[in-house]
């Protein structure tokens, strides 16, 4: 399978070579002066059209990543805000049902009439018991 993989790009290679040689794009050598007249497909053509389309890309990308952080301002404002919301509307609910009529006598209740263990005070000492535990 190597074999087929490298057969397939010389050939490549050597198609390529062909056109663009053929084509006047690249001279044999440097020192062979080239055609007298200019190819229809010339190098100077094909890097200004590089440039433009590189300088339109550019372009491009800058506008889209201007637009990314316009959207990504305004997400993250609306993110912020309906935290803050959320967050506040949870405080009032908790500060209500906590301060509620019935929470308080609740409380009251079971503080005023408490049912829990009750806790003898022994007024005894024991005699066996010293100041060392």
């Amino acid at each position: 399978m190597k074999v087929i993989a490298y057969a397939a790009c010389i050939v490549g290679g050597v198609v390529l070579g062909y056109l663009l040689f053929s084509l006047g794009v690249v001279d044999a050598v440097d020192g062979v002066p080239g055609t007298m007249e200019e190819p229809a497909i010339a190098m100077p053509t094909y890097l200004g059209f590089m440039s433009a389309m590189m300088t339109a890309v550019t372009a491009v990308l800058a506008a889209v990543a201007i637009g990314i952080g316009i959207v990504a301002a305004f997400t993250f404002r609306g993110i912020t805000e309906n935290a803050e919301r959320a967050a506040a509307a949870k405080v009032e609910k908790l500060v209500a049902e906590k301060l509620s009529d019935e929470a308080i006598k609740a409380r009251v209740a079971e503080i005023a009439f408490a049912t829990g263990p009750e806790t003898e005070w022994e007024d005894e000492t024991d005699l066996k018991e010293t100041d060392e535990r």
